[in-house]
C-alpha cells in the first residue's frame, strides 16, 4: 500500500493514508448543519439510519428527531457525532490497506539494518533533524511498535486530525529520531507495508538475533 504524492504536506500525506482524503476533510465536515452531518453519516451506511444512529451512539428515534429539527444534540451528542465520523472515514481505506498498514511497523532493534529484513512503513522526502534539513528517505516501520498505526488512527477517531500527527510525531521522535528536534517540511511518498522478517521472533529483548548455539544468561549483554 504506498500513498504517492507531489511535494504535499506532513498533514496531508498522513490523513491521506488514514482517510482516503485530504487534510482537514472532517474540519469540512463538521462545519456543516447538523441535518447535513447526520444526511452524511447516513449516506455513509447506505441509508440505513438505524446503523447510522448506532455509530453516533444514539437511538434511531433521536436521530429522527434531530434530522427534523424537533431537538438538537447535547455537546455530549455532539462529541460522538464527530467522533462516529472519524470513524466512518476511515472506512474509507479498504479493509486489506488497513490490515497492511497496521502490519507496517514492528520494532525488530539492531535487526532493522540486517538485510533479511525488509519492507516496512517509510517516507520520502524533505526532513529537517536539528539544523540538518535535506530530502531524505526514512525507514521508520522497523522501529515502531508493533500495530503503531492503529494506535495513530485510534487517536485521529478519538481526537482528530491533529491529535493523529501528535501521536504519529511522538512515535517518531521516541523510536526513530530520538530526538523532538525534527520537522518533516514536505512529502513525495508515504508507504505501508508489511515487514518480512524471516527470523521472525528469534532474538532478545532488544530485537536482536540470537544464534541457535548462542547461550544468554540473564543479565548478559550483547554487542552490537
Amino acid at each position: 500500500m504506498a500513498k504517492k504524492t507531489q511535494q504535499t504536506t506532513w498533514a496531508g500525506a498522513l490523513m491521506q493514508a488514514l482517510t482516503g482524503r485530504a487534510a482537514g476533510g472532517h474540519d469540512r465536515i463538521a462545519k456543516k448543519p447538523i441535518s447535513e452531518r447526520l444526511g452524511w453519516l447516513a449516506k455513509r451506511h447506505r441509508g440505513n439510519e438505524e446503523k447510522a444512529a448506532a455509530a453516533a451512539g444514539v437511538t434511531k428515534r433521536t436521530l429522527r428527531s434531530w434530522l427534523t429539527g424537533k431537538s438538537k444534540p447535547s455537546a455530549k451528542s455532539m462529541e460522538k457525532l464527530a467522533k462516529a465520523e472519524r470513524e466512518t472515514m476511515t472506512k474509507f481505506v479498504p479493509a486489506k490497506d488497513r490490515a497492511e498498514m497496521d502490519a507496517s511497523t514492528k520494532k525488530v532493534g539492531t535487526r532493522s539494518r540486517d538485510t533479511r529484513v525488509s519492507g516496512g512503513a517509510y517516507l520520502s522526502g524533505t526532513v529537517r533533524i536539528s539544523n540538518d534539513e535535506r530530502d531524505r528517505t526514512i525507514q521508520f516501520g522497523r522501529h515502531l511498535p508493533s500495530n503503531f498505526m492503529k494506535e495513530v488512527r485510534d487517536a485521529f477517531v478519538e481526537g482528530g486530525q491533529k491529535a493523529a500527527i501528535e501521536k504519529m510525531e511522538e512515535g517518531l521522535a521516541n523510536h526513530y529520531f530520538h530526538t523532538s528536534d525534527f520537522e518533516i517540511l514536505s512529502v513525495e511518498e508515504l508507504s505501508f507495508g508489511g515487514i518480512n522478517d524471516p527470523l521472525g521472533d528469534i532474538g532478545d529483548a532488544d530485537g536482536r538475533y540470537v544464534s541457535d548455539t548462542e547461550s544468554l544468561k540473564p543479565g548478559d549483554i550483547l554487542e552490537d
